[in-house]
């Protein structure tokens, strides 16, 4: 990856933690690399794929996680259930419009000149597969507690008082 794209990649992730947040993580259990999944206290997710060019935004939709087969009320089912109850692609302001996201996909725009997000689509609710995200979870915890710390953001919290 290449610097500009991790930079916002690290943004991405400070802005939107809620628990936890992992950046541009590897793990062998994980057949794609999010750029950033974050994790809130209530098992829930929200995956935030980095864009910083308009091929790179094509060749996602060549990853067999992206390949929708079905809609079944407000959920929305792939091919391989993956990461991420809600999906958006983040990018430079104006890289992506709103008629060019796959179904059900949520777009932030990122503007530099303000160091500012701003929602343009809402995410859709997505089928995922809740078993890789709890070891994907368990894997991170497991690499901090080694002290592997890069890629991996904690939200802060204060210390419990009987």
């Amino acid at each position: 990856m290449n610097k500009e794209h991790t930079n916002l990649c690290y943004k991405t992730a400070e802005k939107f933690i809620k628990d936890v947040a992992l950046i541009e993580y590897k793990c062998i259990y994980l057949s794609e690399e999010p750029d950033v999944i974050v994790f809130d206290s209530y098992g829930n997710t929200t995956l935030y794929e980095v864009k910083i060019s308009i091929p790179d935004f094509w060749n996602d939709f060549k990853k067999p996680q992206r390949i929708q087969v079905k809609k079944k009320r407000e959920l929305i089912y792939t091919l391989y259930p993956s990461l991420g109850k809600e999906r958006y692609y983040v990018c430079p302001k104006k890289l992506i419009d709103i008629d060019e996201l796959p179904e059900g996909w949520g777009l932030i725009w990122y503007d530099k000149d303000t160091d500012k997000f701003r929602l343009k689509k809402k995410s859709g609710v997505f089928k995922i597969d809740k078993g890789l995200e709890c070891r994907l979870l368990v894997n991170a915890l497991k690499r901090y507690k080694s002290g592997y710390t890069k890629s991996i953001l904690l939200k802060d919290y204060l210390e419990y008082k009987e």
